[in-house]
């Protein structure tokens, strides 16, 4: 993953992702702290795709939490990135390049764990019916 390819609010988005473990004091980073940071950075660009798609925020994060709240809760210990969470963050690039971006954005980190989902983000996306087709739609 190369940082510098990373827009100023995916950077925001991926160094958020730490604290939002640590306020649930989960040691293990993943895709469920990379989603919530997503959806609650200021003037998320996710959160306006979801109103597209006529989900409600509110719920969806709602949802989040509920699947953050359930990662087992270790206090002390050094926090580590899980292997599904490197993989959304690594394939991000491919979904900018393949996009014709040079940089990657909050939509290319989407796009990335939509097609690399953690299973508990892959049941999220199917109770809300989000998929690849759908994002691309309401991203146009």
């Amino acid at each position: 993953m190369n940082i510098s390819k990373f827009t100023q609010k995916s950077i925001e988005v991926v160094n958020n992702i730490e604290k939002v473990a640590y306020d649930y004091n989960n040691q293990e980073l993943a895709e469920e702290h990379l989603l919530y940071s997503m959806l609650t950075v200021e003037e998320s660009l996710i959160s306006r795709l979801l109103e597209k798609m006529e989900i409600s925020r509110d719920v969806f994060l709602a949802q989040v939490e509920g699947l953050i709240a359930k990662r087992p809760k270790v206090s002390g210990g050094k926090m580590y990135m899980s292997e599904d969470l490197n993989k959304v963050l690594i394939y991000a690039e491919d979904e900018a390049k393949h996009m014709g971006d040079e940089y990657v954005s909050l939509e290319h980190i989407f796009l990335s764990m939509l097609k690399h989902p953690s299973k508990e983000i892959k049941g999220l996306f199917k109770d809300f019916r989000i998929d690849r087709e759908r994002f691309l739609m309401a991203l146009s």
